[in-house]
């Protein structure tokens, strides 16, 4: 009988110990281990610690497939085993990835045979892993990306507005130009990651395009409304230039690792050409059609990211003016069936207040949802709930919050409840 070929299901956990308890936490982790690697479905198990912080470690458990750990999840034996685990815990979150391939190292003959040179059309040829690139916007997101394709071996130039956010960069080895021409001429290849439409206008258009080598691509994970990236797409083919809209889902942790969902839109043989560059942003690449999918597509993940958001701030608003403790019920959510990774991620942050620095800005969460509402009304679909969701954050935004990471929308709605009950 043949083994089983598919791959296994992964989920990483990101786990923050409290200071001086690390030997009773590897010791409790070895014990819950045991009894995990007894389940039939569960195909191994590692525990790694952070070299930059002893305190932070990563758990790495693999399943035989999403269902088998689905269910383990709701067992009692997994929640007697986070019940082992807790005392230890400050913070961290999960994340469920799925293994699509694993490259073995090459034997070692292999490794000391000259390489050979591609061929013409070769896709080594097309877009080699270390093409220097031009890179603007370094924000949390930006940032992430950027180191991560330094480490991935691409010489690097970057550019940012506030200079002091391309200083890591600099010292891991990235080119910092002056200016956004500088960073871009001459370059075949530019990704921008900017806030919003007016800034990518200013920046693409304003500065960016008239200096790029001629036919070069412009990898663009900004997020902006559908149309506007149709028109973006439209204009750069009127310079001789390629537009591929890659709009990116994940946090920070996961820019800097590789492990983003890419969602491409445009023209598939551009997306082939940067193919290398964008397996090396995500660990899931996904090509979904004209420029302005990609867009749509991102709007919706945001739609439903705020509402999640909006959802939680308002139930722990009412448990806690119901007498529920904030710290108790905010982890009984995030344990509990009813959660997703990023409620478990949001529930943390407001557990413990931190807001800042912001994982994804409460100004950028209203932009967003105004865009979809826009995009969907001229698509005739109503959307009366998330609108009054994104009337939750602008007047998040109206109160001087707007920088602050959008769960931040848990402390004006509680303090909203506590005003309209006192008059």
């Amino acid at each position: 009988m043949e083994a089983d070929s598919r791959p296994p299901f992964r989920v990483m956990l990101r786990m923050e110990i409290h200071p001086g308890r690390r030997q009773e936490f590897e010791r409790t982790w070895r014990q819950v281990a045991a009894g995990i690697a007894r389940e039939p479905a569960n195909r191994g198990q590692t525990l790694v610690r952070s070299a930059e912080d002893e305190n932070v470690y990563y758990v790495l458990t693999d399943w035989a497939d999403e269902l088998s750990f689905r269910t383990f999840e709701l067992s009692e034996a997994h929640v007697e085993n986070r019940r082992r685990l807790q005392p230890f815990r400050s913070g961290g979150e999960m994340v469920v990835t799925e293994t699509v391939y694993e490259v073995p190292p090459a034997p070692a003959a292999s490794r000391d045979e000259a390489p050979t040179a591609a061929a013409p059309g070769d896709d080594a040829a097309a877009a080699p892993a270390t093409e220097p690139l031009a890179f603007v916007g370094l924000g949390n997101m930006g940032g992430g990306m950027a180191h991560r394709l330094l480490e991935a071996g691409h010489a690097l130039t970057v550019h940012n507005r506030t200079a002091a956010k391309a200083a890591p960069l600099a010292e891991a080895g990235a080119t910092v130009a002056a200016s956004l021409a500088e960073a871009a001429k001459g370059r075949s290849v530019v990704l921008l990651s900017l806030a919003d439409e007016a800034a990518v206008e200013e920046v693409l258009f304003g500065q960016v395009a008239d200096v790029l080598a001629p036919g070069a691509v412009v990898i663009d994970t900004s997020t902006v409304s559908p149309a506007y990236a149709r028109e973006c797409a439209a204009r750069l083919a009127g310079r001789g230039l390629r537009r591929v809209e890659a709009c990116v889902v994940g946090n920070p942790f996961q820019a800097r690792e590789g492990k983003l969902r890419v969602y491409t839109s445009g023209d598939e043989g551009d997306i082939a050409r940067v193919g290398g560059i964008l397996d090396t942003l995500g660990a899931q690449v996904v090509h979904l059609g004209a420029p302005g999918t990609a867009a749509t597509l991102k709007l919706i993940f945001n739609l439903l990211l705020g509402a999640q958001v909006a959802s939680l701030a308002e139930a722990v608003a009412y448990g806690v003016a119901a007498g529920l403790d904030r710290d108790r019920l905010l982890t009984s959510v995030a344990e509990s069936g009813f959660s997703s990774v990023v409620l478990r991620f949001r529930a943390e942050l407001m557990r413990k207040g931190a807001y800042e620095p912001a994982f994804f800005r409460s100004t950028l969460m209203e932009k967003d949802l105004r865009l979809a509402l826009g995009d969907a009304a001229v698509a005739g679909v109503p959307l009366p709930v998330l609108d009054s969701v994104r009337e939750r954050f602008a007047g998040v935004n109206e109160a001087g919050d707007g920088d602050k990471d959008a769960s931040v929308l848990l402390e004006h709605t509680v303090h909203s409840g506590r005003s309209e009950a006192a008059s």
